[in-house]
């Protein structure tokens, strides 16, 4: 919670930022005034696709288009109950009762919730109304004004708002503006208890004094506070000691998603910076960028600006997508070289703009290869893979399952030398059909293609170590056999820990001939690599095998559910990525799946524990992960369901990993609860397997716990009927459940039990 005083200092630094970025900014005017003449266009036309087109403009259309304003039905429906009032209405007499105008919606539209409706009114009035979202709750919670449970406690709060930034910018805003203030609030991550609401005294030497412009100085570390005298020695953590800014230069600096213009012109200098968390601020330097232009005089800076904008590939100083970096272009520094006689003071990564986002991640790859997954399943697989080595896809035949592993295993090596793809035979009953066996008769050792596959993943590993490969193995519908009687070798290794060069703690015994491992050069025993990755492939009918606990408890379980047949084929695919593209989404795979010190799989004990530590002491808003896990194995308890650390250390090892190749562009996900949600999704319910009597109480105990804040849902009260309408109404009910991926299949499983009287995971 912040104070007024700081408030009035964010709200000058914001009005900074609306002046900077005024042409970027001009969508505030133009998209409203484009939506409310599209809304009246399509009232009075009673024409569906300008309806679809104004709904598109909104913060939520792109949602909106792909699930919601579909069919005909509903389009009339919102026609009727919500265009015809907007359009007939007053704002005033709106306003009065807006309260149960709003809730009327809510019930009569089906597929627009509170902050679809509350985005379509805003946009349609704007000096009346704004958004009602998840947004909205974050900056009321920071400014001490509680969690409204009325939009006209909404209204009111940010009409006070709206008054404070009249007196502080000294121009009138709406209300959609004054909530665009939360938007560019929590889109910088600032750290708001650490914002100076005075700058220094050599701060107000050196610039104008009629400047007021509010500096967040700890975006700076105590050594590097030469800033603050029109000059700094250190730029982000790495050396500048060729040249130092002054009065007459323009320094171009970013951070993560974020480029900003920092100006020595004209006698006087402003900053607006972002921090982030201290774990990842002291952590790495890998995102930090400046470039240093010298000299160019003032009307260079509107020169630059054109230069930008042609360039708009390359360069732009708006935002930019967190979806991919790349390493500086020669095509960048050239463009730096236009400007002025430039000097690259230090260089990390660049990132490109949010409309090549589909060419730049794992999903957006895929895509372009024809193939349609929703990208928080591709996020899913990629970032369980990274954290465990050993994942089980399973599902519906036909979804991709085997393809998402040979695509991620040619994406990284083209000549799938990398790749070992191996049908499971229902036959297969020990370990032999895998590793091998040494024959007492011919004195010989039976070599296998997965044992000649792992001997090569280990020799990569052992020579080029920082530059070595990862090594994936489809086991290919591997439940056709026993998996506790086949692979139950491996099982036992993987859980035994690493040593210190990364290999399994404990080996596979292979044989105990010495002929044999001179001659045939095949070890007596096998202890796994960490550049190696096992994922197996399932279907279940009734020629395959159930899973045990011990085998889902040792893997990252991922399902393929969802079919979007409206939108397949993907529409986009006909263009293959361009080479440059492949090879840059290439060598951020490869750099995430070695780690920082290059060790893969390879985490110790401690690393574990890091990462649980991590999890535990998260204090940010709404984040209580640590007390969610808590909660829900006391709940599990009285039904002997609960789970063990392993699952914890899992579950923790997964969120850190998602950020991580999150920040790197390679997956996305829609925030953290998106990640912590499917987290619980795979190392929590794969073990549920059962009759009603058994699992209905704890798997209702599971979804009181995914349950939103202000959820209506009773769950105590749910039978078939009820369960049945929740996931044939999913778009609209999710909105109920905070995590959304565990409390529908929770409900998926709720309805085999009251169907059939048994259910399970797979």
């Amino acid at each position: 919670m912040i104070n007024e005083k700081t408030l009035r200092g964010l709200i000058r630094l914001y009005c900074l930022h609306l002046d900077i970025e005024k042409k970027n900014l001009d969508w505030l005017n133009s998209s409203p005034r484009e939506f409310k003449e599209l809304i009246e266009q399509a009232g009075r036309n009673k024409d569906h696709n300008l309806l679809k087109k104004a709904f598109s403009l909104l913060y939520s259309g792109r949602n909106l288009q792909r699930f919601h304003l579909r069919d005909k039905e509903r389009l009339d429906v919102i026609m009727e109950k919500f265009v015809s009032v907007l359009i007939s209405t007053s704002p005033e007499d709106i306003r009065k009762n807006i309260d149960k105008i709003l809730e009327a919606w809510q019930e009569e539209i089906d597929g627009l919730g509170k902050g679809s409706l509350t985005e379509a009114l805003a946009f349609y009035y704007p000096e009346y109304f704004a958004p009602w979202n998840n947004t909205t709750k974050w900056y009321f919670e920071l400014f001490g004004w509680g969690r409204p449970k009325k939009y006209s406690e909404v209204l009111k709060r940010l009409e006070l708002l709206r008054d404070i930034m009249f007196q502080i910018c000294g121009k009138k805003v709406t209300l959609l503006e004054a909530d665009h203030f939360g938007w560019w609030l929590r889109d910088r991550r600032i750290f708001i208890q650490t914002f100076k609401s005075q700058p220094s005294k050599n701060y107000r030497q050196t610039v104008n004094q009629e400047v007021d412009i509010k500096v967040i100085k700890e975006c700076f570390s105590d050594r590097e506070q030469e800033l603050y005298n029109a000059g700094f020695t250190r730029a982000w953590g790495r050396k500048a000691n060729e040249k130092v800014p002054s009065i007459g230069d323009i320094v171009l600096f970013g951070i993560r998603k974020e480029k900003k213009l920092l100006s020595l012109h004209a006698s006087s200098w402003a900053v607006i910076c972002d921090k982030f968390d201290s774990e990842y601020w002291g952590k790495t330097g890998r995102y930090r960028k400046v470039f240093l232009l010298k000299p160019i005089p003032a009307e260079g800076i509107t020169g630059l600006d054109a230069l930008i904008k042609e360039n708009s590939e390359w360069y732009s100083v708006s935002m930019f997508s967190n979806l991919l970096e790349l390493r500086t272009t020669e095509k960048l520094l050239e463009l730096l070289g236009e400007v002025g006689n430039s000097m690259i003071t230090s260089t990390s990564q660049y990132r490109l703009k949010e409309e090549h986002k589909k060419d730049v991640n794992f999903t957006g790859y895929l895509f372009k290869r024809g193939y349609l997954y929703p990208p928080y399943l591709v996020s899913q697989f990629y970032t369980a893979l990274k954290t465990k080595g050993f994942v089980i896809l399973s599902g519906l035949t036909g979804t991709g399952k085997t393809k998402i592993a040979q695509e991620l295993a040619q994406l990284i090596d083209p000549t799938k030398e990398n790749l070992l793809f191996l049908p499971v035979r229902p036959d297969w009953r020990d370990s032999k059909a895998l590793l091998g066996y040494y024959n007492p008769l011919t004195g010989e050792y039976q070599r296998t293609q997965l044992l000649d596959f792992i001997l090569k993943a280990i020799e990569d590993y052992d020579k080029n170590r920082e530059n070595a490969m990862p090594y994936f193995v489809i086991l290919d519908e591997m439940n056709l056999a026993h998996v506790e009687y086949y692979f139950a070798d491996f099982l036992s290794v993987l859980e035994s820990g690493r040593d210190e060069n990364g290999f399994t703690r404990e080996p596979i015994p292979l044989h105990e001939v010495e002929k044999v491992e001179k001659e045939g050069e095949i070890p007596r025993e096998l202890k796994l690599p960490p550049n190696l990755y096992i994922i197996g492939t399932v279907n279940m009918d009734e020629t395959t095998y159930s899973f045990s606990p011990k085998v889902l408890d040792r893997a990252f379980v991922v399902e393929f559910h969802d079919v979007d047949l409206e939108n397949y084929p993907p529409q986009d695919s006909e263009s293959e990525p361009s080479p440059k593209t492949i090879k840059a989404l290439r060598d951020s795979i490869l750099t995430d799946l070695r780690g920082e010190e290059n060790k893969f799989l390879a985490r110790s004990k401690e690393e574990m524990n890091n990462a649980v530590r991590t999890l535990k002491n998260n204090k940010e808003e709404n984040k209580d992960y640590w007390k969610v896990l808590i909660e829900l194995n006391n709940a599990l308890k009285p039904y002997d369901m609960h789970f063990g650390y392993r699952v914890v250390d899992e579950i923790a090892l997964f969120f850190q990993s998602a950020k991580e190749s999150q920040d790197k562009g390679i997956v996305e996900f829609r925030d953290d609860d998106e990640i912590f949600d499917l987290a619980l999704l795979m190392k929590v319910l794969p073990k549920f397997h059962g009759n009603r009597k058994k699992l209905e109480e704890p798997l209702k105990a599971i979804l009181k716990l995914c349950l939103s804040e202000n959820a209506k849902t009773r769950v105590q009260d749910l039978g078939r009927e009820a369960v049945l309408s929740i996931l044939e109404n999913w778009e609209k009910e999710k909105e109920n459940f905070r995590f959304k991926h565990t409390a529908r299949k929770v409900l998926r499983m709720l309805r085999q039990l009251y169907e059939i009287g048994f259910a399970s995971f797979s």
